[in-house]
């Protein structure tokens, strides 16, 4: 296995309560795994019997944890989501963490989805994490816990009847996460790229005889979020391991094993290497852009309430992380930088790039609701401005 071969650390979620849905096979299989190699107790949500049955006896055979549980469940269903939740009560006394992963994978054009395809879409992907998160919910608030949901970044042609509801989780995510500020319950989103499991093996080839293009061809643009089913279970569980850095976030399974250390990103160290880098010219270009943000992340602050909302929610969307997190990690990259430590700055570049289409997309809004003309053309100078900045520091890394 992945961890055992990085030695990772088999205490690493000792006794943690887990309950993952969606857990039979696939993604969910691997998560399972990782879960049970780090010592936590886990409860497979599955709604096939005897997949659910057979990774729970393969898991505890290959660990001898005897950890991994099964409960046979429709998400979708209320009442069954109530016997869980007693299940899980009587048998453990609390739950630690949900991780929302099941899902059904409806293909096809609008108009040729059967609206029960719809509807089982609705029910699994988007009802089943309210109702499950809306069950535990109260007990978590007394003992703590993480809350973990698994979206789909944007909605695509002949995908619609899945992504629609699947990237809504984003957006219960993000509330979700304001209403619990200021608790001990930590909520984010991981989205595991694109995985070849048998599920999406039979999506692709719906989409892209939909589409008119070969299966070959559509794998081939699909080649830079494609990864490892097994990684990807990983990333499920690591992410878990350090929550407190993804409260609040979007996140996605490569990035997670990239901040624990246990995949490097090549192209981006390849890239460091093989280039000049002017430093006085790199830090004078991002003490311009710092400076530019944190006026502007104060200017925020002293907005009325539902107008600071809204910029802040939208900057999050945009960005996949709130405002003050982004701060933060600039602080942190201005005082490396002060000190001519210059590794963490160098391997940003995806960084500058989001807060570069960030203001690209600024200058969009300001074309709707800025009716005077002057100020129009002066807002927008200023923010080709902070977009050219951005440039010049993309191009040098």
């Amino acid at each position: 296995m992945f961890l055992e071969k990085n030695n990772y650390s088999r205490n690493a979620l000792l006794n943690k309560t887990i309950l993952l849905t969606g857990g039979g096979g696939g993604i969910g299989y691997e998560a399972s795994r990782a879960f049970s190699y780090m010592g936590a107790n886990v409860i497979i949500a599955e709604i096939d019997t005897e997949k659910g049955r057979h990774t729970q006896g393969l898991i505890n055979k290959e660990y001898g944890n005897d950890n991994v549980d099964f409960f046979q469940i429709d998400i979708s269903d209320g009442k069954q989501i109530d016997e869980l939740y007693k299940y899980i009560m009587e048998k453990h006394t609390h739950l630690d963490v949900i991780v929302h992963n099941a899902a059904v994978v409806p293909m096809g054009a609008i108009e040729k989805v059967s609206i029960s395809d719809w509807d089982q879409s609705y029910g699994v992907n988007l009802r089943g994490p309210v109702l499950l998160t809306q069950k535990f919910l109260p007990s978590m608030k007394n003992t703590g816990g993480i809350i973990v949901f698994v979206p789909s970044a944007a909605v695509t042609p002949y995908m619609a009847a899945y992504e629609i509801f699947k990237s809504a989780q984003v957006e219960l995510c993000n509330t979700l996460f304001e209403e619990l500020s200021g608790t001990n319950i930590m909520v984010y989103s991981v989205a595991p790229g694109f995985v070849k499991t048998d599920t999406a093996i039979s999506a692709v080839e719906i989409v892209a005889s939909s589409l008119e293009i070969a299966t070959d061809d559509f794998y081939k643009s699909l080649e830079e979020v494609i990864l490892d089913v097994e990684l990807a279970g990983v990333g499920y569980a690591v992410s878990v391991v350090n929550a407190e850095k993804y409260n609040g976030q979007m996140t996605s399974s490569y990035q997670v094993l990239i901040d624990d250390g246990l995949i490097i990103d090549n192209m981006i160290k390849q890239d460091n290497t093989q280039i000049q880098v002017d430093y006085d010219r790199l830090t004078s270009l991002f003490t311009s852009i710092v400076n530019i943000f944190f006026d502007q992340y104060q200017s925020w602050q002293k907005k009325k309430l539902f107008q600071k909302h809204f910029i802040l929610t939208d900057f999050k969307k945009q960005m996949g992380l709130p405002a003050d997190s982004f701060k933060k990690q600039l602080e942190a990259l201005q005082s490396q930088s002060q000190n001519h430590q210059w590794d963490n700055i160098l391997n940003s570049k995806e960084m500058f790039i989001k807060l570069q289409r960030f203001y690209e997309h600024q200058k969009d809004l300001l074309q709707g609701y800025e009716k005077n003309a002057v100020q129009l053309a002066n807002d927008t100078k200023l923010l080709n401005s902070w977009i050219d900045i951005l440039q010049d520091i993309i191009d040098i890394l």
